[in-house]
């Protein structure tokens, strides 16, 4: 598995301590932030289509399942599995449709990942949400996760929201408006953001007030969960 790390050396990283006193804090509390990199676009593909409305941890379980049970995720072994077989690899079942109609976009060449690399992060997504069951947030996984592009924002991230929520004490959980306005000064390195708020909510984190949390020693876990 290939990572892309981040710390507190990292001129980026120094760039978004500054840009933002809560974020800086943030950054700063839990020192380096890493992402795993699945460089296989399909099953990068494969593993956010299972990940869909579902929490970071259930996809994980789900995914490890169906490695585990399926020998090649590549989408000629796909195509030949029955759904019947899928189900029993985990994967629930209008997941299944979406992953096989992915699979035949691929065979039948409408989808090729070679080209798709080169283009823009829009016209990345343009595509990529042409196949049935492929939303945006899929496919900006995918910009992530296996084209390790830094620059994405995905503004309808559930976990995102909540973070933010969290970071800056609002009452409610915020609007997609709200949350795009907190990105605006990060867009260039949003996926270096998104990977420090997203370790906040696996480190369990927001369990405990901001402030209370950051006002703790660095890298104390214990003591917020």
């Amino acid at each position: 598995m290939i990572y892309l790390k981040y710390d507190l050396n990292d001129e980026k990283v120094k760039y978004l301590i500054q840009s933002d006193e809560n974020l800086g804090k943030l950054i700063k509390y839990i020192g380096s932030s890493e992402l795993a990199i699945e460089e296989d676009s399909f099953k990068c593909l494969v593993k956010y289509i299972i990940g869909q409305q579902i929490s970071d941890k259930a996809r994980e379980t789900i995914w490890k399942k169906v490695c585990s049970n399926i020998e090649n995720i590549a989408p000629n072994d796909i195509l030949g599995m029955s759904d019947e077989g899928l189900y029993k690899a985990e994967i629930p079942r209008h997941k299944v449709k979406y992953i096989k109609a992915l699979a035949h976009e691929i065979v039948r060449k409408r989808i090729d990942f070679e080209i798709l690399q080169t283009l823009s992060n829009e016209k990345i997504i343009s595509q990529l949400t042409l196949v049935k069951g492929i939303g945006r947030w899929t496919a900006e996984m995918y910009l992530i996760f296996s084209l390790k592009r830094e620059n994405i924002f995905s503004e309808s991230d559930g976990t995102l929201k909540r973070v933010i929520q969290w970071m800056y004490n609002l009452n409610e959980i915020p609007s997609t408006g709200v949350i795009k306005e907190y990105f605006s000064n990060w867009m260039e390195y949003a996926t270096i953001v998104s990977s420090y708020l997203w370790k906040s909510i696996e480190l369990g984190l927001i369990c405990k007030p901001f402030e209370q949390v950051i006002s703790g020693k660095q890298g104390d876990v214990d003591n917020v969960r």
